[in-house]
C-alpha cells in the first residue's frame, strides 16, 4: 500500500520477495518497511516492544540490511543454530539487490485503530537485537492530516 502513494516520485520501485505476502517499496536506496507498532497515539514507536509483532519479512531485511547492533549475543561453542538463525535469506537478498545494492532501511512505524483511523507516523532506523529487540538510531515524527 505505501508504494501506491510513493509510486509517482522519482526513484520509487517495490519488490515482491519470494514467499511474502506484501510487497517492499525501495527509494532511492531505502528499504521502506511499514511496522503498526501500536492502535493509540500517546506510544512513541521507540517505546513500542515489537516482540514477535515486528514480522518475519521486517526481521529478515533489518539482519540482511539494517545497521548493525551495538552488541551480539554470544553463543557458546558447537551451540546449533536456532530454526531463525539458520533459515536461508539468499533469495530476499537477491530479490532486493535487483533494485538496489545494500539498501538502508527505514521503519515507517504508525499508530492506528478502527475507530480513530491514522493517530501517529514516525520513521527511523533501528537494529534488530536477538530478533525481537530494536535499537534506535535516528527516529522523526511524521505530521499526520487530522480528518475534519
Amino acid at each position: 500500500m505505501l508504494h501506491e502513494y510513493l509510486r509517482d516520485l522519482p526513484d520509487v520501485a517495490d519488490v515482491h520477495p519470494p514467499g511474502a505476502q506484501v510487497r517492499v517499496t525501495i527509494c532511492r536506496g531505502h528499504l521502506l518497511l511499514p511496522w503498526r507498532y501500536a492502535t493509540r497515539s500517546d506510544l512513541d514507536m521507540r517505546d513500542a516492544r515489537p516482540g514477535r509483532d515486528l514480522n518475519r519479512l521486517i526481521r529478515d531485511l533489518l539482519i540482511l540490511f539494517g545497521p548493525e547492533p551495538g552488541h551480539e549475543e554470544v553463543t557458546l561453542p558447537l551451540m546449533p543454530l536456532t530454526p531463525e538463525e539458520a533459515r536461508d535469506r539468499s533469495a530476499l537478498r537477491e530479490a532486493v539487490e535487483q533494485l538496489a545494492d545494500e539498501p538502508r532501511v527505514l521503519l515507517v512505524g504508525f499508530a492506528c485503530n478502527s475507530d480513530e483511523g491514522l493517530l501517529r507516523v514516525s520513521w527511523g532506523e533501528a537494529a534488530l537485537l536477538g530478533g525481537t529487540e530494536l535499537k534506535w538510531g535516528h527516529v522523526e515524527d511524521l505530521p499526520v492530516a487530522r480528518a475534519r
